[in-house]
């Protein structure tokens, strides 16, 4: 079983009071009486058993073909993970991570899910699905403020190879690669706050210790290249991707394990790590860190080079910024 849909566990809030809207897919498959499943934070589909909806009916869906997550406390994304056959929104193929609709029509195979959002007032007890690793707290409606260390990791040259790959082949391929840097998060102890196009927004604080946290974001980093280096586009092109990474405090509420929605993180640290990835560009490096972030990593740092402070762009001081040798 893949490990991105693993890490995902149900679990059933413990507080009555804590009822945020929920949303719910209605399934009309082809061959067989429709059904209804109810959705927190997260939602797996696919094949299999531990799947959230399981389709293991339908043969031309994948084991694990797509996933709805709600991304910032509120909206639901689907992200397709490669599959063979494709997702589609509204007869549409689903590429990108695409943001759901209230009546939002999904086809997987023969299969017709309508997504609706919904507030189910009259129950005290929510279906959840939450990333383990995810920070946590004993007070579902704490806002609370701590350091975590976030990476950024977007692909380079996506558009230009958007108007060369047929759209079946980038879907698929896009998708694998969400599916497979999900895994290598969520392995890690780490959260995937969001998706934005082709880029994704994680961090890691459930160890509490900088430094640790720290040391798992850059091996993240680091295996994250690996696997970029690994594959090519269908045409032939190299994959690469640049990752920037920072240490700071975020704000985050609703994060619990028991959340029935994840709250995204916000905060000036998550500003900086997404200004830092486009310093990347102009500096040419496939890794760049923050100070912040370095100065958590004395021994890592001594092997990157110091290209200074930089202004970043809505930053009123500037950041010291590190960049780690093309050839590491």
């Amino acid at each position: 079983m893949l490990q991105f849909s693993a890490t995902f566990r149900n679990v059933q809030s413990a507080n009555p009071a804590f009822n945020p809207m929920g949303a719910k897919l209605s399934i009309q498959p082809a061959q067989s009486d429709a059904f209804d499943v109810t959705i927190g934070n997260t939602a797996t589909i696919g094949r299999t058993r531990e799947n959230t909806v399981c389709l293991s009916f339908s043969p031309l869906v994948s084991r694990q073909h797509a996933i709805i997550r709600c991304h910032n406390g509120w909206q639901y994304q689907l992200i397709d993970l490669g599959s063979r056959n494709g997702t589609y929104v509204n007869d549409q193929r689903v590429v990108m991570p695409m943001t759901l609709t209230d009546g939002a029509r999904i086809r997987i195979a023969d299969n017709i899910l309508i997504f609706s959002e919904h507030n189910d007032e009259s129950s005290g007890e929510h279906n959840a699905m939450t990333l383990v690793g995810t920070i946590s707290s004993n007070d579902h409606s704490v806002v609370e403020s701590r350091p975590v260390a976030l990476l950024v990791c977007d692909i380079r040259g996506f558009s230009t190879m958007s108007e060369k790959i047929p759209s079946g082949d980038m879907a698929q391929m896009l998708g694998a690669w969400f599916r497979e840097t999900g895994n290598l998060v969520a392995q890690s102890g780490g959260t995937i706050d969001k998706f934005i196009g082709d880029a994704m927004l994680a961090y890691w604080g459930a160890a509490g210790r900088p430094a640790a946290d720290c040391g798992t974001a850059f091996a993240a980093a680091k295996m994250m290249m690996s696997l970029a280096d690994s594959r090519k586009w269908q045409n032939g092109a190299p994959f690469r991707i640049a990752v920037a990474l920072h240490f700071g405090k975020v704000t985050c509420s609703n994060v619990g394990v028991a959340a029935e929605r994840d709250a995204t993180i916000i905060g000036d640290a998550v500003n900086t790590v997404f200004r830092l990835e486009g310093v990347s560009k102009e500096l040419n490096q496939r890794v760049v860190m923050s100070g912040d972030f370095a100065d958590q990593m004395p021994e890592v740092m001594r092997k990157f080079t110091d290209f200074g402070e930089k202004m970043l762009k809505g930053k009123s001081n500037p950041v010291r910024v590190f960049g780690m040798p093309n050839g590491e």
